[in-house]
């Protein structure tokens, strides 16, 4: 089940979002307990391992480089077993203008020396600038929709992440898609993933996922 939210604030909000506004849940923000907070540093392979591409750290910033038509991934060292929330700010390394991708639930196969089981979203990517989620590897379960568009080089707060079965996409504070997996992937890692591209990641966090349920209906317009 995959729904595509197609509205757009004109205005960008400077103010970080506090609170996400799901089908049938309420998600605070500051309420959910802090897993992980990263900020880059030169020694960033204590808490990352490159698996694919080329990366380094300049400046404040994550720098991820992938020259091949495949993703250049980083992966957290450390693998998360709960519901999480994945935010972070990214930005295109100009003249790359596209796939400002990042992964959850993550595991990596050692079979064929790629990535396994995960869930990918991404900005810009999927060869028409779409925006979405999508499973890897390709079951044909992905979300995809060209009404968000990402300005290249431009800093973008994306904030995504998994309950149970439920997943969702921010970028700043517009709401980009949701998606139900009736077959969801339970824990694994985060990371990054540019996909033929060049990305800067900083202001990592995960949180553990605490929601209120909601229950919603409609009343009659007439």
């Amino acid at each position: 089940m995959c729904y595509t939210f197609l509205y757009r604030s004109s205005k960008k909000k400077e103010k970080k979002m506090k609170t996400l506004k799901l089908l049938g849940k309420r998600v605070e923000l500051d309420q959910c307990p802090v897993l992980m907070e990263y900020s880059p540093e030169e020694n960033f392979l204590d808490k990352w391992q490159v698996m694919l591409g080329n990366w380094e750290y300049s400046d404040g910033w994550l720098i991820g480089t992938e020259p091949g038509n495949q993703g250049g991934i980083l992966f957290s060292r450390e693998s998360y077993d709960e519901d999480i929330i994945f935010s972070f700010t990214a930005k295109t390394v100009l003249p790359a203008t596209r796939d400002v991708n990042a992964l959850f639930c993550a595991h990596w196969d050692k079979d064929i020396d790629y990535l396994g089981n995960a869930y990918i979203i991404g900005l810009n990517g999927w060869y028409d600038h779409k925006s979405g989620i999508e499973r890897s590897p390709e079951t044909g379960l992905r979300c995809l929709n060209d009404a968000y568009r990402y300005t290249p080089g431009s800093e973008v707060r994306i904030t995504t992440g998994i309950i149970k079965d439920h997943l969702f996409l921010y970028a700043d504070d517009t709401l980009v898609t949701e998606l139900i997996d009736p077959h969801y992937i339970s824990g694994g890692h985060v990371g990054f993933s540019p996909y033929c591209t060049k990305l800067a990641i900083k202001d990592i966090k995960v949180q553990k996922a605490v929601y209120t349920p909601i229950r919603q209906s409609y009343n009659p317009e007439f």
